[in-house]
């Protein structure tokens, strides 16, 4: 049986992917985004490479004050 895993990323400046964690399932992935975004603004996105698809996201325009 295959194991799902989630990876959390994060783009730097030059919009460049970095790994940030690898958690087992979406609820926890989308928890771990909104955390991490909430501690430092950025781009932020959730992949799952069984499908090879973003299946969350959340941009810095989400997390600025107006």
């Amino acid at each position: 049986m295959l194991s799902s895993s989630f990876d959390i990323l994060r783009k730097d400046r030059r919009g460049k992917p970095i790994l940030l964690a690898v958690v087992g399932d979406l609820d926890t992935a989308r928890l771990r985004l909104s955390q991490l975004a909430s501690l430092t603004p950025g781009e932020y996105f959730v992949f799952d490479p069984r499908t090879y698809q973003i299946v969350a996201a959340m941009e810095e325009s989400q997390w600025q004050v107006t």
